[in-house]
């Protein structure tokens, strides 16, 4: 993967969180909208090399070691010449394989909301450090991506502390976070590198293991872990851990809520990123994508993440029973329509009684050559096919 850096006074992270606040007062400029990037006016600054925020976290560092970096995030998804653009804030976690995003907020009423992404390292091209702005692109991006289709993915980072979600873009906390976005560019190009200079940074900071001395007063006992999110389950109605809920319709949308007392927890459904709505500071209202199922059980599984990394699960299925359409009374059988035609019925006759009244069986070949043999006409076979499809 190469990097590309511009020492012009272009600043994409400045750009980004200026238009997400645009966007979240109701007035969204138009450079921001296709996709241009405005000129910074501060002066150029030296990008550091290894400055690493205290709340850029090493997850599972001796297992599968995954960066989680908070971020200002937009994309511009382009459909020939024109483009979507979308927006929000959230975690960027990037390990030896992937790239992965998940928005935690939404920024402001841009026209499409931001579902997040999951890539290939592989897939990722034309990394750029433009001052302290991180975009790439996406090699080959054809796949389907909620509700359009992207024929090629620009992505734009910039560093933004949790704490600072809430700040205007040009205030001084957002500019000093700026300061931090070129992190981002070297964890995609020497992921083990970072990772490990944050794991030795850890070890570091790391309490010295407590001395107990006959004389020393007692161990305070350790703080209990933090606690996992709570969810609360709106829809389905009635479904619970472990429990059975029925539907007749298809596709299905989980509705619920889930909180968290650090803070603002993420949700993924059946392992998709939930949309997210915050509430207050520790609760977000969450909703999936349509869940097109299938008649039977239909597993869900719910996951909530909190800040800390502290998981809640839960579980349930939905069994599918489709509603079935009412038997038309009047309608034929096979056995009905052999009647009418060893009767004398003209073929064209039966087949005009089956486009009124329908048929209630489900003809297979063998039927169908059994109502030729009786003196069926390919008109009428097709009438009965038809009927078949729709009942």
């Amino acid at each position: 993967m190469s990097i590309e850096t511009n020492s012009k006074h272009f600043c994409p992270w400045a750009a980004l969180l200026i238009g997400l606040s645009f966007a979240a007062s109701g007035t969204t400029p138009t450079p921001f909208l296709t996709g241009q990037l405005w000129a910074a006016t501060r002066p150029e600054t030296t990008i550091p090399s290894a400055a690493i925020p205290d709340d850029v976290q090493l997850v599972n560092a001796d297992t599968d070691p995954t960066l989680r970096i908070p971020v200002a995030h937009y994309a511009v998804l382009r459909l020939g010449i024109a483009g979507v653009l979308s927006g929000s804030l959230g975690w960027l976690e990037i390990n030896g394989n992937t790239v992965r995003y998940l928005a935690a907020m939404r920024a402001g009423r841009l026209g499409e909301k931001d579902i997040g992404f999951e890539y290939s390292r592989t897939e990722i091209t034309g990394l750029k450090l433009d001052s302290h702005g991180t975009s790439f692109q996406v090699r080959g991006d054809h796949r389907k991506m909620a509700e359009f289709k992207a024929q090629r993915a620009e992505h734009y980072f910039a560093y933004l502390a949790p704490n600072h979600w809430n700040a205007p873009p040009s205030s001084s906390v957002v500019q000093t976070d700026g300061d931090y976005t070129a992190l981002i560019v070297r964890a995609l190009e020497n992921f083990s590198g970072v990772a490990v200079e944050i794991k030795a940074k850890q070890q570091a900071v790391a309490p010295p293991p407590a001395v107990v001395r006959p004389a020393a007063a007692p161990a305070l006992k350790p703080e209990p872990p933090p606690s996992p999110p709570e969810v609360v389950l709106v829809a389905p109605s009635g479904a619970s851990e472990n429990g059975t809920v029925q539907a007749n319709e298809s596709p299905l949308a989980i509705r619920g809520v889930a909180m968290d007392n650090s803070g603002l927890p993420t949700v993924t459904v059946n392992g998709a990123p939930a949309a997210l709505r915050p509430k207050d500071a520790h609760a977000v209202e969450f909703w999936s994508e349509p869940l097109p199922l299938q008649p039977g059980d239909n597993p869900v599984q719910i996951i909530a993440s909190s800040s800390a990394h502290v998981e809640a699960k839960l579980a349930f299925t939905i069994h599918y029973a489709p509603k079935t359409a009412p038997v038309n009374s009047k309608a034929l059988d096979k056995a009905d329509i052999i009647s009418l035609l060893a009767g004398g019925v003209p073929a064209s006759r039966v087949a005009q009684i089956l486009k009124d009244r329908g048929i209630k069986f489900v003809p297979t070949a063998d039927d169908l050559n059994v109502i030729r043999s009786a003196g069926g006409t390919d008109d009428l076979i097709e009438v009965i096919q038809k009927a078949a499809l729709h009942p």
